[in-house]
């Protein structure tokens, strides 16, 4: 195992992470820089606003990214065995999927913002149909960015990820500026997401000349809804605080909650990330039928060590940091900062155990995670209700016990080669 590590240390692998992991985090801070925008230049209930929109967006660009994660897998599997023509197939019939279900999920979107908006006691649905344009790009996105995935772009794939968060950036602070006020800072988004996923498409051109005779291997639907099921428990029990605060809190309690689930959000950078590069290159080892344990302890040291750094400053200076950053328009958080933080860093584990398990195929852990969002739910309403420290307790909680249920589901070595397994059904 050591001497497996040393030579990952030096691979082709180790110089993809970086290049991904430079990308995302360029890409992450300058997201990040959004939402200090915001929280600075916006009145704290404005904020909070944008804050809770921002929350549901993330729970459909995990969506998304099991859609990404679907194309990555068969992307990888299709260019292992045959780099030829039926990855160009599987790319142009998964475009044309994105589009029809992109303009059924954009419209649904829309017809439910009344709804949301009343449950999460926004003053009305002009920020939820503002983001509902987002939609559509996140069911076109993860067609070309599981496509680069897939295929090792992984340069490629790091531009396209800054450009959007630099377009974002620039067309947040224009709006803003021009009083657009919390709708501005979510329009941004799918303005940059719309440039980002031009310059995604004319990177995969190759993909889109060749001709679609081969359809290549077809997708399969139980692999596809239990890695939808995971990335979509995983969104929902990385943003429900900011939901459950914007429902049961005050507008103000929830305005000065947002630069807490903003700090805390920059654990999620890296992950991001270590999770792009570990699932292809998980996935290829095991068609190979080799270990593929290794790969994911570097991401989970990599992934959790700046997790706990950072928890540790939250917990020594909160007010400081909370005023740094967000003027002395916020209150002092104090020991609930530290406390999401902390929770964000086991989350942080979880996505990289999640990543693993979906590369391995090992939908174990998918159960576990959804019984493990069902406990923060329910802990959440029984013990946090009136009590910002104990929900942040119930979360922790929570980011223990996925990366406890991680290691007994998937640590197992592979006992038969993937490659065997897929020659011996053909």
């Amino acid at each position: 195992m050591k001497s497996r590590l040393k030579l990952l240390v030096h691979s082709v692998g180790m110089r993809h992470g970086l290049i991904m992991s430079a990308a995302m985090i360029v890409a992450g801070g300058l997201d990040y820089a959004v939402n200090v925008l915001a929280g600075r230049w916006l009145v704290p209930v404005e904020y909070g606003i944008f804050v809770s929109v921002a929350a549901i967006l993330q729970v459909v660009l995990y969506v998304s990214i099991a859609i990404r994660n679907v194309v990555a897998f068969y992307t990888a599997e299709l260019s292992q065995a045959d780099p030829g023509t039926r990855v160009g197939a599987f790319v142009q019939s998964g475009w044309r999927w994105g589009w029809q279900w992109g303009l059924g999920a954009t419209a649904l979107f829309s017809i439910i913002s009344p709804t949301l908006a009343h449950l999460l006691r926004l003053p009305n649905a002009l920020p939820l149909w503002t983001a509902s344009l987002m939609v559509m790009v996140l069911f076109l996105r993860p067609i070309t960015d599981g496509a680069l995935q897939g295929l090792q772009a992984f340069t490629a794939l790091g531009l396209v990820q800054v450009t959007q968060a630099s377009l974002r950036l620039i067309f947040a602070a224009a709006l803003i500026l021009m009083g657009w006020q919390a709708v501005g800072a979510i329009i941004a988004l799918p303005l940059a997401g719309a440039v980002a996923l031009g310059l995604a498409l004319w990177f995969l051109r190759p993909q889109f000349r060749r001709e679609s005779k081969h359809a290549g291997r077809p997708v399969s639907w139980h692999y596809s809804a239990y890695t939808l099921l995971g990335l979509s428990g995983f969104a929902v029990l990385t943003n429900l605080d900011a939901l459950f605060v914007k429902r049961f809190f005050s507008p103000e309690v929830a305005g000065n909650y947002g630069p807490v689930v903003t700090l805390a959000k920059i654990n999620l950078f890296l992950p991001l990330a270590m999770g792009m590069v570990l699932f292809p290159k998980a996935t290829r080892r095991q068609v190979a039928g080799r270990d593929a344990r290794p790969i994911l302890l570097l991401a989970l040291a990599a992934t959790l060590a700046p997790g706990f750094f950072l928890t540790m400053l939250y917990f020594l200076f909160p007010g400081v940091l909370v005023k740094a950053i967000f003027t002395s328009a916020y209150t002092n958080p104090g020991l609930v900062l530290g406390l999401v933080n902390l929770a964000a860093s086991l989350y942080a584990g979880l996505n990289i155990w999640l990543n693993y398990a979906l590369s391995l195929e090992r939908p174990e852990f998918i159960y576990a995670v959804i019984a493990i969002l069902c406990w923060q739910a329910c802990g959440m309403v029984l013990f946090g209700r009136e009590n910002l420290v104990r929900m942040a307790l119930v979360m922790v909680s929570a980011g223990l016990l996925a990366n406890v249920a991680g290691f007994a589901t998937t640590w197992y070595p592979v006992t038969r080669p993937k490659a065997v397994a897929l020659a011996s059904s053909q």
